[in-house]
């Protein structure tokens, strides 16, 4: 066999492997996801954090979501990459910004054959999107990126919005009321601060909760589709987050292996920069069951076809994140990935 045909038959073993990977995870990912029967849900607490009032009624749309966050082996398959300070394949992948969150999810999209979700710049290729902004990127490239725009006719995986999050952290229609994700011990669902040893474990070796969702308390803090902005006074229906411009920051849900049980709750309402990276900063995909919805962006709150309200309220009036003060909670002090400084000095408690 000459040289010729040895390259080319290496070639066709190589794709064949690769093909097989990307099957593989593709239907590792597939045979995760749990079905959420949508429902109305009270959603917020009283006698916590400022942030989590006022409780309302929030009607969610039945959705699936993966019942483990996403694994490193899972992200490697899918972006060629595994940035997470702890490594081990079925850890869940931590050191991933918004926005990795948003590439990982159109890629595996693709991977699957299913329509992408998200779109920048008017493409769901995110070959074509550009470098991934990150904390020494100029206001201009963040912007390109904050502007991405979400297709709900897609049947394609993203992240969830804060209220699915919450309900589903909750148990969805089989809830049992508990004040953590499958138990008010959390001891049992959790590695935290408590549990974890400062130290990322293997996705499912809790308990789970009522749903068989893993992991949604600790183990690492999980990235939501939303910007942060104060609760609506009145009863929604899908909500998807203030506008860009009122906090310029990312939901986070869950308490991490650095957090202690107050941060874990099923209410609690944390925050970052889109562009953050940190040692407890992971995220767990969902998919839509698709209806007819006309595509909204990621810098309002409601669909592009309806009028969103007119600033809902002053930026001075937002009530501020009360949150823990660990790598996850805080911005790179410099271009060094190592380097922190805090964020959430001066807010209230």
């Amino acid at each position: 066999m000459n040289l010729k045909k040895i390259t080319a038959c290496a070639a066709v073993m190589c794709a064949g492997f690769v093909f097989a990977q990307d099957y593989d995870v593709v239907k590792a990912v597939s045979e995760k996801m749990a079905a959420v029967e949508g429902s109305v849900f009270d959603m917020g607490s009283t006698g916590n954090e400022k942030n989590e009032l006022p409780v309302h009624k929030v009607t969610v749309s039945s959705f699936y979501i993966s019942s483990t966050e996403v694994t490193q082996k899972e992200y490697e398959a899918v972006t060629g990459e595994n940035l997470s300070a702890n490594k081990g394949e079925n850890l869940p992948v931590e050191e991933v910004s918004w926005y990795d969150a948003l590439v990982f999810c159109n890629k595996l999209s693709i991977m699957s054959s299913l329509t992408p979700v998200y779109s920048i710049n008017g493409t769901t290729d995110p070959e074509k999107w550009g470098a991934i902004p990150r904390i020494d990127s100029s206001d201009e490239e963040k912007s390109v990126w904050n502007k991405a725009v979400l297709n709900p006719l897609a049947d394609g995986y993203r992240l969830p919005t804060e209220a699915e999050w919450e309900f589903a952290a909750k148990g969805g229609i089989k809830d049992t009321p508990s004040i953590y994700s499958g138990s008010s011990t959390s001891a049992f669902v959790a590695w935290n601060a408590s549990t974890s040893g400062d130290a990322t474990h293997d996705v499912a070796k809790k308990n789970a909760n009522e749903l068989g969702l893993y992991d949604m308390t600790g183990n690492v803090w999980e990235w939501c589709w939303d910007w942060y902005g104060n609760y609506p006074k009145e009863d929604v229906k899908d909500p998807l987050g203030e506008k860009e411009e009122v906090t310029g920051r990312k939901i986070r849900r869950g308490g991490s292996i650095k957090s202690a049980d107050v941060f874990c709750r099923n209410e609690n309402r944390a925050t970052s920069v889109p562009e953050l990276r940190g040692v407890d900063l992971g995220f767990r995909v969902a998919r839509s069951v698709v209806s007819g919805a006309p595509a909204v962006s990621a810098s309002a709150s409601v669909p592009a076809e309806s009028a969103a309200p007119e600033a809902s309220v002053p930026v001075s009036e937002i009530v501020p994140a009360s949150e823990e003060l660990s790598a996850s909670d805080a911005v790179y002090a410099s271009v060094e990935e190592d380097a922190f400084i805090d964020d959430t000095a001066g807010l209230s408690k």
